[in-house]
């Protein structure tokens, strides 16, 4: 949608305050830059919740893609076949891109939830606008490189200097003011540094001084996201969090490639709610059928690049 063509701020909080607010707190992934990791993220936040007794809804309104509705997909086939449960969000996906449909799917099934996370398209749209002036949080990920940075703000090439903000910047700020003239509360906004390769250290420096200069331009928040970690990926595509290994039958004292540390990132991304019942420990309920469960953790040894652990020497 180009911006000439966009909705007015006015008339997009006017559409949500027609409906009540929900109690939970909600969190909003987006960035109009794809391949930043919004998904990934809202993953690993709305499970890193879960686990600590959070009642978590999560909403995938990037109907193209379903990033995060196969991953928490992929999460259900692996507890069923390792015959475990694991914790996790309940997952919402519209049939239909609909803001009605969307609060009246909100209203009736997570009116007990405490947490709302969102993913949003990386593009601008009617619905990504309505979902992102309803966050308490807006969390925007962005490879730690000048080609993202580039789609949230300008700089000078030679001095690296802040010139003004991109579109996406610009749609941000014109509905938080517009929310702060209808005296509502104030939306907050993270920036989180994400996949950053710690072997490209003067690019890095680079980056770190440009966006160092963001908070005081675009009133918002930085942390740090998760590193680029070859098994963070792998794991994923099992629908599992790093934490979910040390629970898991067969997979308990095995070696995995750590992943960063995620309490760090739920703290600057989530620290509106504490735990609800205490840290949810992941339970067998039956034992697995010896082959399939067999053949399913092999294949998690194979993609994590788990190591026994080394042998005791007395």
């Amino acid at each position: 949608m180009a911006r000439e063509q966009a909705e007015h701020p006015s008339v997009v909080l006017s559409d949500i305050c027609r409906w009540p607010r929900p109690k939970a707190n909600i969190i909003v992934f987006a960035n109009e830059k794809g391949g930043v990791g919004k998904s990934t993220l809202a993953f690993h936040i709305a499970i890193s919740l879960a686990r600590k007794g959070e009642r978590v809804l999560a909403v995938d309104l990037d109907r193209r893609q379903l990033s995060l509705a196969r991953a928490l997909e992929n999460r259900a086939a692996t507890a069923r076949s390792l015959a475990v449960s694991l914790p996790g969000p309940t997952s919402l996906v519209l049939a239909h891109e609909s803001w009605s449909m969307l609060m009246q799917e909100i209203l009736r099934i997570g009116t007990e939830c405490t947490t709302i996370v969102i993913d949003l398209p990386g593009q601008d749209t009617a619905m990504a606008r309505r979902a992102i002036a309803i966050a308490d949080r807006l969390v925007t990920p962005v490879n730690a490189n000048f080609l993202d940075l580039d789609a949230l703000a300008r700089f000078c090439p030679a001095t690296r200097r802040y010139k003004g903000m991109r579109s996406f910047s610009a749609m941000v700020t014109e509905l938080r003011e517009e929310r702060r003239a209808r005296q509502m509360s104030d939306l907050e906004w993270v920036l989180v540094k994400n996949r950053v390769r710690r072997c490209e250290r003067l690019q890095l420096e680079r980056f770190d001084e440009a966006i160092r200069q963001l908070p005081g331009k675009l009133d918002l928040r930085l942390a740090s996201g998760l590193s680029e970690q070859v098994s963070l990926r792998d794991l994923y595509m099992f629908g599992l969090a790093h934490r979910d290994c040390a629970d898991l039958p067969g997979l308990k004292g095995m070696r995995i490639s750590r992943s960063a540390d995620l309490d760090e990132l739920l703290g600057e991304i989530a620290p509106l709610n504490g735990p609800a019942n205490g840290a949810v420990k992941t339970a067998l309920r039956a034992r697995p059928a010896a082959k399939s469960a067999a053949r399913y953790r092999q294949s998690l040894r194979h993609h994590v690049g788990a190591k026994e652990p080394a042998a005791t020497i007395a």
